[in-house]
């Protein structure tokens, strides 16, 4: 009969429509996110508006990012106590614009790329087992790839290192490119030229996946489009506080990372030994028989955002200051600046 009752409770509970709105620019890249469609729960709605505060007043749920503090100043009290607040970012808060200020104290969860975040965990990409090994069949990834590194660097922007200034000395070692809005060099002639951008990109073996900022669980698309571009380049990266972020996420001996080396010169030199090394190169492709790497929004957690507005009880109650606290920490950080890795 207990049995009984809580199937009956489950029920209703998911005929009860919730509205998710986003009142601020989060809205546009959380719209592509969040489909609830095949969710266990899938009585969830997202919305975004700008500045609407009236339609916030109908809200279950609001999610703001860093830039909320006026709006949040608007909600009366009343409609606070029965709605929940979520925080929602993409980018890390090395940068001061994508800090959260202390101002309003009362969150009840997380929307962001680190592992941290309750109730939904976005990473930019994730690995997948396969179900059964593909082919063993030798392929070597290494031929007609006669050229070293390249790199898109559009955003000039760095926090605590200079990302352009260590990309130019890694290349002293290992021959290579940096394109993009920052250095003015374009390898194809229009944007989007697919057969010129294959041909150009064919011919080199790393791709650097360096972040703007070094912060924990910080690891964006250009780490995992590499790994998904069908090029087959080795990602070399540099971003996060540890080895460990990435080796945890990401196929294993799928990618060389930056603090395995105790200076720019070493990665270098390992590079160029990979230059002239077939066998050990095709190492780093192996995984490709086991795993497979995607760029869409994980499924899971989507729905376990929709799960957790139906279930108050799996949130933690609203926290004084602790995600602004946690989140603007610097320490979370690392600071390579005046450093030669």
């Amino acid at each position: 009969m207990e049995t009984q009752s809580k199937n009956s409770e489950e029920i209703v509970r998911a005929k009860q429509m919730k509205l998710i709105l986003s009142i601020d620019q989060s809205g546009r890249s959380l719209s592509k996110k969040l489909n609830f469609e095949d969710c266990q729960y899938s009585n969830c709605v997202f919305r975004h508006t700008l500045n609407n505060i009236s339609y916030a007043q109908q809200a279950d749920v609001l999610i703001f990012g860093p830039n909320y503090e006026q709006i949040t100043l608007q909600v009366p009290a009343t409609v606070r106590q029965r709605q929940l607040w979520f925080v929602f970012s993409m980018e890390s808060p090395a940068f001061s614009h994508n800090r959260f200020n202390k101002v309003i104290n009362s969150f009840n969860g997380s929307m962001t790329y680190s592992r941290d975040s309750i109730p939904a965990h976005f990473p930019y990409g994730f690995m997948k087992q396969k179900a059964e090994s593909t082919s063993k069949d030798v392929v070597d990834y290494a031929k007609h790839k006669t050229k070293g590194a390249y790199a898109y660097v559009s955003n000039c922007d760095s926090h605590q290192y200079n990302r352009l200034e260590a990309m130019r000395h890694l290349l002293i070692y290992v021959n290579g490119d940096i394109f993009g809005s920052c250095t003015n060099q374009q390898p194809c002639p229009r944007k989007g030229d697919i057969t010129c951008e294959v041909k150009v990109h064919s011919q080199y073996r790393f791709h650097l996946a360096f972040e703007n900022s070094l912060c924990k669980d910080y690891i964006t698309e250009k780490f995992w489009k590499t790994l998904e571009n069908k090029g087959y380049f080795v990602p070399v990266a540099l971003g996060g506080l540890s080895i460990e972020e990435y080796t945890d996420v990401a196929p294993p001996n799928s990618f060389i990372h930056a603090y395995n080396f105790s200076s720019m010169e070493a990665l270098g030199k390992y590079l160029q030994h990979l230059m002239n090394d077939d066998a050990a190169y095709n190492r780093y492709h192996e995984w490709r028989h086991n795993y497979t790497v995607t760029r869409e929004t994980n499924k899971k957690s989507v729905c376990s955002l929709c799960k957790s507005i139906n279930h108050l009880e799996s949130l933690q109650t609203a926290q004084s200051h602790l995600f602004a606290d946690e989140w603007n920490d610097q320490s979370n950080c690392r600071n390579l600046a005046n450093k030669s890795v």
